[in-house]
């Protein structure tokens, strides 16, 4: 039990609550609006994670697949004339590596479970010739229900990349234009599977937490605010 009353002030120094709340959002460095920004950006970051999984998952799959067809293997990335850029065969060298370590089976599936999402929306980037080597003979099969170039596609993955690894790794995303975000990722997973897209904007809570966003302290005073 604690013997103690509970201090808001301490919790935003521990966790550095500061960092959450927009410039100019709070009428005093210790006001307690603070753990209002800190609590709705845990719910909105909590909300966009299941979309960015399935987006991330569906894109895997779909790619994966397309790369065993064309290469005929379902380790297509050892094929001889994939010709990976290097960034992305020392990737796929450094996870071979850590099952071996862990003392685990060396698969095409264990190999494809560790790649990141980055690795991913490399192989849409401009890579060694990917344009004509992997993107116009096999990747944009991948996707569909898309009809536009590669340059695009890959510059709106390579975006969500970027708010997906700020979600995992518990940073700020409330200054992004997050209804955008919310939309690019809906039109991309669209392109891959309408079905997948059905189903997740099924249970989707993002309109409902961007419509509770917090909203500044009225008056709200400019400076710098004190550092917790």
């Amino acid at each position: 039990m604690r013997t103690q009353e509970l201090s808001l002030g301490a919790v935003a120094r521990a966790v550095r609550a500061e960092v959450f709340s927009p410039p100019g959002s709070l009428c005093s460095p210790e006001c307690d609006g603070v753990m209002r920004w800190y609590a709705w950006e845990a719910e909105i970051a909590s909300a966009f994670t299941p979309l960015l999984r399935h987006l991330e998952r569906t894109l895997r799959h779909a790619m994966a697949e397309q790369l065993t067809a064309r290469f005929g293997r379902v380790d297509w990335w050892d094929h001889p004339k994939i010709d990976l850029h290097h960034v992305s065969r020392g990737k796929i060298i450094a996870i071979q590596k850590k099952l071996v370590r862990n003392r685990r089976r060396v698969t095409a599936d264990a190999v494809q479970r560790d790649l990141t999402l980055g690795f991913w929306v490399a192989l849409l980037g401009p890579g060694k010739d990917y344009e004509t080597r992997l993107w116009r003979p096999t990747l944009r099969h991948a996707f569909p229900s898309y009809r536009g170039p590669r340059k695009p596609l890959y510059k709106e993955l390579d975006e969500l990349r970027e708010l997906r690894n700020h979600v995992a790794h518990h940073e700020p995303i409330g200054s992004r234009t997050l209804a955008a975000d919310r939309e690019s990722a809906y039109r991309v997973l669209g392109y891959l599977s309408t079905d997948v897209h059905d189903w997740a904007a099924a249970e989707d809570r993002i309109p409902q937490l961007l419509a509770e966003r917090p909203t500044a302290c009225t008056p709200a005073l400019p400076g710098p605010r004190k550092e917790f």
